[in-house]
């Protein structure tokens, strides 16, 4: 089977390769343990889900006695744990990188610095509560390290995004600074619209 480019299917495969799930468990995964590098939509999960149940890849099951969103999950086959281990195998596409808060910083010259010092503690304040929520799941993964094959892989991506956020968070500090001397001083600074 050729590998497809689509994203969204190797992020649920993997995810069912740890255990059985439904598209609200997906969603809530991707929203916490992944936030720091990946991001997918209701929009891009369910439809994916058909995809990959029609190709074989996954099959749905019901929780008996369950009547919640959680009620309907699904689980790998063996075809979709080899088209996993296929999409392993190849090379990592260019990274796209992409924060909205650097380039409204990049054109901030149009408009007040004030503005701007609010995008960036915004910005700081959202990655600080990451940060905390991934310190905690680092510290029970620690604590269950042998429970589940993956465990040390899963710390090891954290441990990039502890860097990342010690960077975020040394980044934030310094431009807030440079920002609240912009606008105590804006004539020490080439002023759009302040």
């Amino acid at each position: 089977m050729p590998i497809k480019k689509n994203k969204t299917r190797y992020v649920i495969l993997g995810l069912l390769n740890e255990e059985h799930l439904s598209g609200y468990e997906i969603k809530r995964i991707i929203d916490t343990r992944l936030s720091f590098f990946w991001s997918e939509s209701f929009g891009q999960i369910y439809p994916q889900l058909k995809e990959l149940e029609t190709e074989g890849l996954i099959a749905a099951f019901h929780q008996p006695d369950s009547n919640s969103k959680a009620s309907k999950k699904y689980t790998i086959t063996d075809q979709g744990k080899e088209e996993l281990q296929q999409w392993l195998m190849i090379p990592v596409e260019k990274e796209i990188i992409r924060y909205e808060v650097l380039l409204k910083l990049y054109f901030s010259n149009a408009a007040s610095s004030d503005i701007m010092l609010e995008h960036i503690k915004e910005f700081e304040l959202n990655h600080n509560k990451q940060r905390k929520l991934f310190e905690k799941f680092e510290e029970q993964l620690k604590q269950d390290i042998d429970v589940h094959g993956n465990h040390r892989q899963v710390l090891m991506v954290l441990a990039f995004g502890q860097k990342v956020w010690e960077s975020y968070a040394s980044w934030c500090k310094e431009t807030i600074k440079s920002l609240e001397d912009i606008s105590a001083n804006p004539e020490n600074s080439d002023k759009g619209a302040d």
